[in-house]
């Protein structure tokens, strides 16, 4: 909400008025000299006619037996001023907003009217014994203005009396501005706890109940905050996300209610301590104390800030909980600090081979071994591989040359932006280098060289660490639209399911083939949708070294595509080999490099793809349902159509009931097929636990309702299991040569009717 509205109308500063505590009548003091004859005709509609904010030294609000003076502090380094507080003889930094809010809105009060002096009462109109007063003072100016007690209209107003030098007045303002101006005096303390900004501190202490350490700033001008003794790790960098969480949480502490020294006394039990050093040396260290639960409350905690000064508050549980975390937690196990976003550059040298890119406007550009531009995708894709690199484990860094490290085997500059903190501006780069040593069991040993830390990286994802053919290869392995799609065929071990694209767009199922099996359209789709354009999660390998399972693939996915994209009619062959970290690795056939695929087109083509569908029906369709317990000495449960409603026969009052079962029959939808062919035992169909069936009436509209014996159903539900994931029950349809799988919470109803 601007200033410039609230001058316009007064009830636009319900906004100010939530920041306010209490409401009353209010005296308010300037002492200034002379109002222009320029100030009385520009503001003649404001309740002060004179305001001059640059030369205001201080304020004073009082409220009952409360007050609170405002002061400007001397200029800093850079000239600003700040404003602090006063309350109970004790000063504080102020709340800036509150203070810039509550001058704001002084500087644009408008009055609703003026009244003649003579008509108004000063006891009766409560200016005899103003509830408050607040005091600005400039250099030779004083104003006062008393808010005193409810004036006739509008509702809420009130009089307000104000002395500006030799000119007095009364006003009347709206009851929007009275609760504006109505602060309470403690209000205008700020409420941060932190006693210097986290970006101004170049060391943090924690003690907790994991154990004391630090994390303290680099010397050499580095953003990456490294532990610090008594740390155990001291010297390694510390993470990027755990020191940015933790900055931002402390960087938001603020006091929710503050204590007395006596009700912190009371109420304190010291459970982590955080000491902060600032990077000014001539100021002190500031301490901060937090353990116990707040009066009255349980769900903050006490804050005590013993240093530089002192100040007791209630707060979050969350700032203690930052300060419990153990030191492991801040380890940094990545191989690099930089954000993709602020990486620019980065160089892969490995022997004789080099592969130099830079970023190019919103792609990049290769610079060694070849001069080219390269797509967006294909430079993040390697960046992001780049940036995934984690350590397994910390290794001894011992002989240099039994690792590999004298000469490395390959090495790893990055150059990054590092965001200045020169108030001139400015942004240096950040240079993160990484030595490659050989290999040592299943893990690669990488020398960060920021923090001289020996990380073990898994074997498998340090290749990305070496120049190679696919290191700038375009990560869409399969250019073709799902349009081009004519048929699927996928083989997992004795499993062979074939779908064709029929001329509709659906699919048609060619494998296997069994009485009246179909395919399913949705998961037809989602296979199609997953491998079409097929754009891999990373590149691991030039060529299969038999470590990735290929040689005798789990599963392969074979396409006949249709001419598109430059691309006559041809067939690719997918090849998925061992599960790994994020999918599974795969390669194309006739084609070497070996690759990481979403672990979506596993699940996508790891099922049968046979129609859910069949189960489904029109419940409006229905005229009558008999469930059939295994049990036949237990009558069967049988649902008759009685106009709109199926009513169960001998109990048409059970309403519920009734209704509860066509919800369920409704809703009949399997999680998928579970195997073709005849049931097994253990899926507890032969016989089947109940037996739903259900007749329907003809497809006929304009023919009387009766049950067409054509299209009746009959639904056989078994024994219970589990299928990824979901307690299910496993069903069959009569005519369909297949099990099902079906949530327990869908066939549960059928289960407790057919009892």
């Amino acid at each position: 909400m601007s200033f410039a509205k609230i001058a316009k109308k007064h009830a636009t500063t319900l906004v100010l008025s939530a920041l306010a505590i209490g409401a009353g009548a209010y005296v308010f003091v300037v002492d200034r000299g002379s109002v222009t004859t320029e100030e009385a005709t520009q503001r003649k509609k404001n309740v002060l006619l004179a305001w001059r904010p640059d030369e205001i030294t201080e304020v004073v609000i009082e409220q009952g037996a409360s007050s609170a003076k405002l002061t400007r502090t001397p200029p800093d380094a850079l000239g600003q001023h700040f404003w602090e507080v006063t309350i109970g003889g004790e000063r504080f930094p102020a709340e800036a907003q509150i203070v810039d809010q509550l001058l704001g809105t002084l500087e644009f009060a408008t009055h609703e009217r003026v009244i003649a002096p003579d008509s108004v009462d000063r006891a009766a109109s409560g200016l005899d014994a103003p509830r408050a007063r607040l005091v600005v003072t400039t250099p030779g100016r004083t104003t006062t203005l008393a808010i005193g007690g409810p004036a006739q209209a509008p509702a809420g107003a009130a009089i307000v009396e104000v002395h500006e030098g030799d000119r007095a007045s009364f006003q009347v303002i709206t009851k929007e501005l009275v609760t504006a101006l109505a602060l309470d005096p403690s209000s205008l303390r700020s409420r941060d706890l932190l006693p210097y900004p986290t970006p101004d501190v170049t060391r943090f202490q924690i003690e907790g109940p994991s154990g004391m350490f630090a994390l303290a700033r680099p010397t050499d001008g580095g953003d990456a905050l490294l532990l610090d003794v008594p740390a155990k790790d001291a010297g390694r960098r510390a993470s990027r996300a755990a020191t940015d969480e933790f900055e931002s949480t402390f960087s938001r502490m603020r006091a929710e209610a503050f204590l007395s020294d006596e009700a912190a006394r009371r109420a304190s039990t010291p459970t982590a301590t955080l000491t902060l050093t600032p990077k000014d040396t001539t100021k002190p260290k500031g301490i901060l104390v937090l353990g116990g639960a707040c009066p009255d409350k349980p769900d903050l905690v006490v804050a005590l800030q013993t240093a530089p000064t002192r100040a007791a508050a209630c707060v979050p549980a969350s700032f203690l909980d930052a300060l419990s975390k153990p030191e492991g937690t801040f380890v940094d196990r990545n191989a690099f600090f930089a954000t993709i976003d602020e990486i620019h550059e980065v160089t892969l040298t490995a022997g004789d081979r080099r592969i130099e890119l830079a970023r190019k406007g919103t792609g990049f550009h290769e610079r060694a071994p070849e001069d080219r531009d390269i797509e967006g995708d294909t430079g993040r894709l390697f960046l992001e591989s780049l940036l995934a690199l984690r350590a397994k484990d910390f290794l001894a860094l011992g002989d240099r040359a039994s690792l590999g490290l004298d000469p490395p085997q390959g090495k790893v500059r990055l150059v990054s932006v590092l965001p200045s903190r020169n108030p001139d501006g400015g942004d240096d780069d950040r240079i993160e280098e990484l030595l490659i040593g050989k290999p040592q069991g299943d893990l690669v040993p990488v020398l960060r060289v920021s923090d001289s830390a020996l990380l073990g990286i898994p074997a498998d994802r340090a290749r990305v660490l070496f120049p190679s053919k696919i290191t700038l290869r375009s990560p869409t392995v399969i250019d073709a639209p799902q349009t081009s799609l004519r048929a699927m065929r996928i083989t997992e071990g004795d499993r062979v399911q074939q779908l064709e694209r029929t001329a509709e767009g659906s699919f048609a199922l060619k494998e296997p083939r069994g009485k009246n099996l179909t395919a399913d359209l949705g998961f037809g789709a989602e296979l199609a949708a997953s491998l079409l354009p097929l754009r891999v999660e990373r590149f691991v390998a030039e060529r299969d070294d038999g470590s990735f399972g290929l040689a005798n693939p789990r599963l392969v996915i074979e396409l006949d595509l249709a001419a598109a994209n430059d691309a006559g009619a041809h067939t690719v062959r997918l090849l998925l080999g061992a599960p790994t970290t994020g999918g599974s690795f795969a390669r194309l056939d006739g084609d070497d490099a070996v690759f990481v695929i979403n672990p979506k087109i596993e699940a996508a083509a790891g099922k049968w793809l046979l129609d859910r569908s069949i189960f489904t029906l029109d419940v409006t369709e229905i005229q009558k349902v008999t469930l059939t317990p295994s049990d036949r000495r237990k009558p069967p449960l049988v649902l008759d159509r009685v106009g709109d409603a199926l009513r169960i026969q001998g109990d048409e009052t059970a309403t519920a009931k009734a209704a509860a079962i066509r919800d369920a029959l409704a809703d009949i939808i399997p999680e998928g097929a579970v195997r073709i062919g005849p049931p097994r035992k253990e899926e507890g169909l032969d016989p089947p636990a109940v037996v739903i069936t259900i007749e329907r009436r003809g497809l006929d509209p304009d023919a009387p309702p009766a049950v067409d014996p054509q299209r009746t159903l009959r639904i056989s539900l078994g024994a219970g299991d589990a299928f990824r994931g979901t307690n299910v029950t496993y069903a069959r349809r009569d005519g369909i040569d297949a099990t099902y799988a079906i949530a327990q919470a869908k066939t549960r109803v059928f289960f407790d009717a057919a009892r």
